[in-house]
Order: C-alpha cells, then sequence, then structure tokens
C-alpha cells in the first residue's frame, strides 16, 4: 500500500463521521461510494454508438426509461412550462436535457458534487446554471423560488440521512403551485422477485437504501406538499418508484 494510499484513508476515516471525504476519480476505501467516472462512460457511450443518456439506460435499467421517467413526470405533475428548475445530481444530464426540451425554463440550476461531470455538463449543456454544492442542502436557491424541483437516481444511493435532508430542501425550495419529483426505492418496490435479486447478490445491493412510502408521503405532507401520483421506474437488481408531489 502506498504512502498516498494510506493518508488518504486516514483522513477519511477522520472525516467520515462528519460527512465529508477525498475521492480522486475513485477509492478504494469500501465506506466511499463509487459513482461511475464520466471519461469512462463517455468512452464507453461512444464505441456503442450510442449517446451517454442511451448507454446509461442500456448500463443500469432498460432502453428508454430515462424518457419513460420524465414523461411519466410531466404527465403526473401537469407540467407544460417552467419558469425555473433545479435538478439535484443531474451527472450526465440525461434528464436535465429533456425537461430543458420539454419546458423550456429560463433558469435550470443543478447542484451536482462530481468534478468530471460538471466538466462534462459545462460543455454539453451550457444554459446549466451551478450552484455551489456542499452535498446536502440547495444553500444557494432561494425559498419558494422554483417551479419544479427534481432528482433521479440518488436518494436510494446516498445515506438516509442526507437523502432526508434534501427532502427537506426541496420542500423549502418549491414555490406554491410547484412540483417535487424524486425516485427512491420503497416497500412497494420490494415484490418477491426483486427481494429473491437482492438475496442472490447482497453484497452488491448493499448500495441501495430502502424507504418506507407512507412515511415518505407523510414527511412531505407536513411540509404542505401533496402526492400526486407515481410510478415505477427501472433499476439494476429491480425498480424504484418516482413520486411526484405539488405544493398546495
Amino acid at each position: 500500500m502506498s504512502v498516498r494510499h494510506t493518508m488518504h484513508a486516514a483522513v477519511n476515516r477522520t472525516l467520515r463521521p462528519v460527512g465529508f471525504q477525498l475521492v480522486r476519480g475513485h477509492s478504494a476505501d469500501p465506506a466511499i461510494s463509487a459513482f461511475l467516472p464520466a471519461k469512462r462512460v463517455v468512452k464507453q457511450a461512444n464505441q456503442a454508438g450510442q449517446s451517454v443518456g442511451d448507454f446509461l439506460d442500456s448500463y443500469s435499467a432498460e432502453p428508454g426509461s430515462t424518457q419513460e421517467t420524465v414523461d411519466a413526470l410531466l404527465e403526473l405533475s401537469g407540467l407544460t412550462t417552467a419558469e425555473r428548475v433545479c435538478e439535484i445530481g443531474p451527472g450526465s444530464g440525461r434528464y436535465s436535457t429533456r425537461i430543458l426540451s420539454a419546458l423550456r425554463p429560463s433558469s435550470y440550476e443543478v447542484y451536482e458534487t462530481a468534478p468530471d461531470w460538471i466538466a462534462y455538463l459545462r460543455q454539453e449543456l451550457p444554459s446549466l446554471v451551478f450552484q455551489p454544492t456542499d452535498g446536502k442542502s440547495l444553500r444557494s436557491t432561494p425559498s419558494a423560488s422554483v417551479d419544479l424541483v427534481h432528482t433521479h437516481k440518488l436518494l436510494g444511493y446516498i445515506p438516509f440521512v442526507t437523502a432526508l435532508g434534501y427532502l427537506d430542501e426541496m420542500a423549502r425550495v418549491v414555490r406554491s403551485g410547484g412540483t417535487v419529483a424524486f425516485d427512491m426505492i420503497t416497500d412497494d418496490c420490494l415484490d418477491d422477485s426483486t427481494t429473491k435479486v437482492w438475496l442472490t447478490e447482497p453484497d452488491r445491493m448493499t448500495i441501495y437504501s430502502v424507504a418506507p412510502r407512507a412515511w415518505l408521503a407523510g414527511f412531505m405532507a407536513q411540509r404542505d406538499l401533496a402526492l400526486v401520483g407515481s410510478r415505477f421506474v427501472p433499476l439494476s437488481g429491480g425498480r424504484t418508484e418516482l413520486l411526484v408531489f405539488r405544493r398546495n
């Protein structure tokens, strides 16, 4: 083990209890979840003759799942236009691209933590507004200011307390009549076929966290957000649930 790796691991052991970490593209630290690096994904997508979004659909879910998710979000919310949109963790921008095309917002702000994907997004979607990111809040977005705040394939991967903080922040920033949309692995997602897969591959499935659907609805209701509908969305190893709320 190199001196640099030893020092890196020691620093992360110190930082982990307060919610911070050092990451350089990938980490050997098992407590740090690795996200797909932009350079590798773009290269593999090019080799496959696919767009990055289509490649990720095939890689982690099923072909067309991103478009189906966006279509469901728009249908359930009733949105046809939006002045201001906020997205948490856009990554490759596969959802951002479709929301931009459908709603034509004058402002589309994003909170992204991965430097390599930020560089990619700046090149591919130059109209995005990149907000300073601390990995747990939407601190640069004023309260009651956005028509739509959404996130996809994120909350089911991060620690639940961090996801909880994001939900609270999403409720804070959405305006009256606005929409909050996100997907999580709820108890309704865990049918018998899914649990069999999880039990067959327990080591791989430890990256996911599960949230009770009824509790989520109640948590958002306490913040004046009513559940208007949901759809199941494909996920590697099972499915997740897209939940769409509207500010009363």
